[in-house]
C-alpha cells in the first residue's frame, strides 16, 4: 500500500517493494535507509523510483528502466528453465499423448488402439529407448524455452498489472484467471512455429528400414519426409509458407489451449497457495500440494483445445498424406463432434495428465526456486 508522505520531503524519499515469500507490500523510506540484514550490494539494487516519479529525466530514471528490464528477463528465464527441464524429462509421454490425439484423423491408420501405457510400450518396443525419447523433442524443448517464459515467468508481472498495489491475497480469482489467460496465450502465440514442429516430427518418428521406407510408426511403410526439425520447419516454410505453414498453422487453437491451460493452471496454483498456507506453512510442501491440485484442474480444462491443436498441426496435405491442408481450428471441432462426440474432445486425457501432472509437480517448486535464486518475486 502506499503511505502519502508531505510534499516537501517526496525528493528525499524513495519507494521501495518488500517481498517476503509470497507477501508483498510498499512502503516510503528515506532515500538510502538501509533494508534489515541485507549486504551492501544488495543495497545497491534498490532504485530510488519515487525520485524518479518528481525529478526531470537523469541518469538514475535510466538505471530503474534497465534495473526493470533486467527483472523481467530473470522473471522470464525462471519460467523457461524450469519448463525446459521438465519438457526433456517427460518428452516421451509427450509423444504418446499426440499420437493418441492424432491417429483418429482421416488419413491415419489407427495402431495404439489399447490405450496409453500400451502406446508408451509399443513404441518402446518398436524404436528403442533413445528414439521414444527424441520423436519431437527438439520443438518441445524450444517450444517450451519462449511458451513457458512468458507463461510461467511473466504470470506474477502481468497479474499486477490486472491488481495494481494488491497483494496474491487480495486479488480475485476472476483476475488470476485473467493473468493466466494473457500470459499463456502470448507464450503460445511467440512458441506456434516450435509447436508445429514438434507436432510433425513426433508423427513422422520410426525406424527407418533397409529399403529406405520407415518401419515403425504412424507413417510406416512411408519414406521419411524430414530428417530433422530444421528440416521440418524449412519444408512447412517452403511449401506453406513462413507465415502460414509456421506462424499461424493452428494458432488458434494453440492461443486457446494455451489460455485454458494458463487461466486454469496458476490461478488454481496461485489460489491453492493462499488457501492452504495457513495449514502447510510457507515453503516447498505448500507448492508441491498447489501443483498437485493446478495439475489436474489445467488437464481437465485444456484438454479439447489440446485435441484440436494436434490434430490442426499435424494437417499438412493430410495427416499420413491425405487431405486437410485448409484444416482450421472451427473446422476441426465440428469434425472431432461429427465423428466422435465429447469423448473424441477426451482423447489422450490420461497420457495428458500423466504428462502435465507430474510436470507442473516438479515444474511449480523449480520455478518457485529458480525465481528465488534469480531474486524476482514468488509466484
Amino acid at each position: 500500500m502506499w503511505h502519502p508522505i508531505p510534499e516537501g520531503e517526496q525528493r528525499a524519499k524513495t519507494a521501495r517493494r518488500v517481498v517476503g515469500g509470497s507477501d508483498e507490500s510498499w512502503q516510503q523510506v528515506p532515500a538510502g535507509t538501509p533494508r534489515p540484514g541485507s549486504s551492501a550490494a544488495e543495497e545497491r539494487s534498490v532504485q530510488p523510483l519515487a525520485a524518479c516519479a518528481f525529478q526531470p529525466p537523469r541518469a538514475g530514471c535510466t538505471a530503474v528502466v534497465m534495473a526493470s528490464a533486467s527483472s523481467l528477463g530473470r522473471e522470464y528465464l525462471s519460467g523457461s528453465l524450469a519448463s525446459c527441464t521438465t519438457a526433456a524429462l517427460f518428452s516421451p509421454l509427450e509423444c504418446v499423448k499426440t499420437r493418441l490425439q492424432l491417429q483418429d484423423m482421416p488419413g491415419w491408420r489407427r495402431i495404439y488402439a489399447r490405450g496409453f501405457l500400451h502406446a508408451l510400450q509399443q513404441i518402446y518396443r518398436q524404436d528403442g529407448l533413445r528414439l521414444l525419447w527424441s520423436h519431437g523433442f527438439a520443438g518441445l524443448v524450444a517450444r517450451d524455452f519462449f511458451y513457458s517464459g512468458m507463461r510461467t515467468g511473466m504470470y506474477p508481472t502481468v497479474r499486477g498489472l490486472i491488481a495494481p498495489g494488491r497483494t496474491p491475497v487480495d486479488i480475485s480469482l476472476a483476475e488470476k484467471i485473467l493473468a493466466g489467460a494473457v500470459t499463456g496465450g502470448l507464450g503460445a502465440g511467440l512458441a506456434n512455429p516450435f509447436d508445429v514442429v514438434r507436432v510433425r516430427m513426433t508423427a513422422e518418428g520410426g525406424v527407418v528400414g533397409a529399403d529406405g521406407l520407415l518401419a515403425t510408426g504412424m507413417r510406416a511403410g512411408k519414406p521419411p519426409r524430414w530428417g530433422s526439425s530444421l528440416a521440418c520447419a524449412a519444408d512447412a516454410a517452403r511449401q506453406e509458407g513462413v507465415v502460414q505453414g509456421l506462424m499461424v498453422r493452428g494458432a488458434s487453437a494453440s492461443i486457446s489451449r494455451a489460455a485454458l491451460l494458463t487461466a486454469a493452471q496458476l490461478s488454481s496454483y496461485d489460489h491453492a497457495k493462499v488457501h492452504l498456507r495457513a495449514a502447510l506453512g510457507d515453503g516447498t510442501l505448500l507448492h508441491v500440494a498447489a501443483a498437485v491440485i493446478s495439475g489436474f484442474v489445467a488437464t481437465a480444462a485444456c484438454n479439447p483445445a489440446d485435441v484440436v491443436k494436434s490434430r490442426v498441426m499435424s494437417a499438412r496435405g493430410g495427416g499420413g498424406g491425405g487431405g486437410g491442408g485448409g484444416a482450421t481450428g472451427a473446422g476441426m471441432v465440428v469434425e472431432v463432434w461429427r465423428r466422435e462426440g465429447v469423448r473424441g474432445f477426451y482423447r489422450g486425457f490420461l497420457p495428458a495428465y500423466a504428462r502435465i501432472g507430474p510436470t507442473i509437480f516438479i515444474q511449480m517448486p523449480l520455478a518457485e526456486v529458480l525465481r528465488s535464486a534469480l531474486g524476482v518475486q514468488a509466484l
